[in-house]
């Protein structure tokens, strides 16, 4: 996918050399996902009427669900994987767009999950609210409080650029790490951690030494610190990599991998198959037993009220995709790209659900069906995790 570049920011960076210069790169990094300030407390009644007619329908029958068998197949060195079947409904990706979706949809089932992101120089987003300058906040705990029932989706922000890897793999941030830890332990829930997401993208600079030192130095301490409920996630870009080198050279190896997750953004427009750098990355997760994770997606080029064509274009390649590689877990972003300001995204529109009335009726009628795990007082139960009392 092209112009997936999120904080191309160098010029403007360069010179920052400290930990308190370094919060600028996180603000930066954060507007990957800004949006207008929306709070709980003001949440509009802006309900979006499901519609449920032939049309409706019609649309998502377009949806082929066999599964290829090659994709079956048993997981080996995992934790917190739907039961065969099933796939973990995630969405996200920051305390506004949750309010945002909450509000239009509040008669729907709560997706299984959300999403979250911080940046592993500070430890912010996580206990409390964090609002990045004028963009968007994040808050993990805010999706513990208030969603019950539900997993989170944890995203570290760790790139090659500014050595902030290259630091983490020397241990210069094992005390973020372990306030980390800490608080994971408290939530007495599943987490998927994806650390140094999208690891092989252009964007975040990073050399494969670099980033395995550091990715196992982060799971070692988050072991050693007993925070047992964390699923370790392996996050490819999914598309032409940094430097042309191969998945293979970011792996940390099987012991510090729980599932691989893929991006799917602009792969989904060209068809159900999402190119050859998509498909060496399932083969490599069928080598190495792993389950799989859409971590990342969104139809980049826009749901608007008047263009139909978009579900067919997209999310009907889309849902047959997950169905037929078997993926067992997929995180949707609803998001209005345009109010980023992200450099490198000009062609990016407002790809948020309640823009068509017809697309999310189709995409409820869809993601209802039982083959998605959702909040529920069975999940965990489900995903294997034992609830400490």
């Amino acid at each position: 996918m092209k112009n997936q570049a999120r904080c191309n920011q160098k010029e403007i960076l360069q010179n920052i050399n400290s930990i308190k210069q370094m919060r600028v790169v996180l603000l930066i990094a954060a507007l990957l996902y800004p949006i207008e300030q929306f709070l709980w407390s003001q949440e509009t009644n802006t309900k979006i009427q499901i519609v449920s007619n032939p049309s409706i329908e019609e649309m998502v029958s377009k949806i082929k669900t066999d599964v290829d068998p090659k994709f079956v197949y048993d997981y080996e060195k995992t934790k917190f994987v739907p039961p065969v079947g099933k796939t973990l409904l995630i969405m996200g990706q920051n305390a506004e767009r949750i309010a945002e979706y909450s509000s239009h949809f509040p008669d729907q089932p709560i997706p299984g999950g959300w999403s979250a992101y911080w940046g592993i120089p500070e430890f912010v987003g996580v206990t409390k609210a964090y609002k990045y300058g004028e963009g968007s906040s994040q808050n993990h705990q805010m999706l513990i409080d208030k969603f019950p029932n539900t997993i989170v989706q944890s995203a570290l922000w760790m790139v090659g650029k500014w050595e902030v890897a290259k630091k983490a793999g020397k241990g210069d941030y094992d005390h973020i790490v372990r306030q980390y830890s800490a608080w994971a332990k408290t939530t007495n829930r599943p987490i998927y951690l994806r650390i140094g997401y999208e690891f092989d993208g252009p964007h975040n600079e990073l050399e494969p030494k670099e980033y395995i030192k550091a990715y196992r130095h982060i799971v070692d301490v988050l072991r050693a610190e007993g925070a047992d409920n964390i699923a370790f996630v392996w996050h490819s870009y999914a598309s032409k990599p940094f430097k042309n080198y191969t998945a293979s050279a970011w792996y940390p190896g099987d012991d510090y991998v729980d599932w691989v997750g893929i991006s799917v953004f602009g792969h989904a427009y060209a068809g159900a198959d999402f190119g050859p750098y998509c498909d060496a990355i399932l083969e490599f997760s069928k080598e190495h037993k792993k389950p799989v994770m859409i971590s990342e997606s969104n139809p980049i080029y826009g749901i608007d009220n008047e263009n139909m064509e978009v579900w067919d274009q997209w999310f009907v390649n889309f849902f047959t995709f997950i169905y037929n590689k078997n993926i067992k877990a997929v995180s949707f972003i609803n998001e209005d790209w345009p109010r980023t300001g992200i450099e490198g995204i000009s062609d990016w529109r407002d790809g948020r659900l309640y823009n068509n009335e017809k697309v999310s009726s189709a995409w409820f009628l869809e993601t209802n069906k039982e083959h998605y795990l959702k909040q529920s007082p069975q999940l965990y139960e489900l995903l294997g995790y034992q609830k400490k009392e």
